[in-house]
């Protein structure tokens, strides 16, 4: 069986391994777009401890995480293929992961594989790590597996892998872990390889619905603008789409609409606008007028504009001034696809941060009905309306 390979594996080689996890959201914007930097080193780590073992490293590739995918990749095909290839699907499970459609979604994707094993034969194919404790009060039975498969000292139990990987002071405790895990890792690829096959696509998996309204991205950018692409050559994905997949990586609910729809939606949810500068500020004045003060917007100049004074960087200047003009968060132009790319994450928890301060407090209230009044400073009032969550 073959198919397109879009997760950069050489010519779509077999992996031992394939790490799932739910993306941190930044906690500001000043707060570093990659919040998941110790994933990050931790697959590092595992790779390289596979690798010292594994015998069959001339036939496969040792493993894979989303990290290793091209940004403006079609991330949801890239992780399709690469979860087709694995071998072992190691989940790095969270109090997040579980309310994570993304994260999720991967595992689904990965179990579609297993459907003619024997749950026995099955289980020895997913291998969770314990990343980060859960609460007491939430006696999963994934938490059990994780203690189970994995074993290690009691100090994993207690804190967490992340934490072990994170303080030096735990760094014996870490290395039994991880080689446990990497000879799980390695016995069941050498010893019961999957046959290969092709996963169900990733997609959203339902999760439990935490109450919050999705999150709207729109693009304003002639008649089409839901299909409008101006990084096409590094994007595989429209600019809005590209929004989208980073917020729901971030376990956020997201649509995507036509810009004639975002003004019936934006009153009840956070919202992000994308702006193309070559419109002009007389078209986008005209275009905002009357949207609620909660919409992020964001100029998007373009793939070929740099700071000079260009036409399109001095009407990506003026739209900026109208927009903060008219009272909307201020957000400043990205000229290229690589601002683009480390402003999409922080836009979109820039978004929900301006909906939970000054939008509605019950989403479908009508216009006009009175509510109760909130302080966003009071931390209380933000554990309402999920800003702590």
């Amino acid at each position: 069986m073959s198919w397109t390979d879009t997760t950069g594996s050489r010519a779509g080689r077999e992996t031992y391994f394939f790490l799932s996890y739910a993306h941190s959201v930044p906690l500001s914007a000043a707060a570093r777009p990659d919040t998941d930097y110790w994933v990050t080193r931790f697959f590092q780590d595992l790779h390289a401890a596979v690798q010292r073992g594994a015998r069959r490293a001339g036939d496969l590739d040792i493993g894979f995480f989303d990290g290793l995918v091209a940004p403006g990749a079609d991330l949801k095909q890239a992780l399709t293929d690469a979860l087709s290839l694995a071998h072992v699907f190691v989940p790095l499970y969270s109090p997040n992961y579980f309310s994570n459609a993304w994260a999720v979604g991967e595992r689904a994707a990965f179990r579609s594989r297993l459907g003619r094993l024997g749950p026995g034969e099955a289980g020895r194919h997913i291998l969770p790590v314990l990343w980060i404790p859960f609460p007491p009060w939430d006696d999963r039975p994934e938490m059990a597996e994780a203690l189970d498969l994995v074993g290690g000292p009691t100090e994993y139990a207690e804190n967490g892998l992340r934490a072990l990987c994170k303080l030096s002071a735990y760094r014996r405790q870490y290395d039994v872990v991880l080689s446990a895990l990497a000879e799980r890792i390695i016995a069941v690829t050498e010893t019961a390889p999957l046959r290969r096959s092709r996963a169900a696509p990733v997609g959203a998996a339902p999760v439990e619905d935490r109450g919050d309204p999705a999150l709207v991205v729109t693009a304003l950018a002639g008649p089409d603008g839901r299909q409008w692409r101006p990084f096409a050559g590094r994007h595989v994905l429209t600019i809005a789409d590209y929004v989208a997949a980073t917020a729901q990586r971030l376990g956020l609910p997201t649509r995507v609409v036509e810009f004639a729809g975002a003004r019936d939606h934006a009153p009840d949810s956070p919202t992000v606008l994308l702006i193309d500068a070559n419109l002009g500020v007389a078209a986008v004045r005209e275009a905002i007028a009357g949207l609620p003060r909660w919409v992020v917007p964001l100029v998007v100049a373009g793939a070929d504009t740099r700071p000079g004074g260009t036409a399109r960087e001095a009407g990506a200047d003026e739209i900026d001034a109208a927009l903060r003009e008219a009272r909307f968060p201020e957000v400043r132009p990205v000229h290229g696809v690589d601002e683009f790319e480390r402003s999409a994450p922080l836009l979109v928890i820039e978004a929900r941060k301006q909906f939970l301060r000054h939008g509605p407090l019950y989403p479908q209230d009508a216009p006009g009905t009175p509510r109760p009044s909130l302080r966003p400073t009071d931390p209380s009032d933000q554990r309402r309306r999920g800003e702590d969550r």
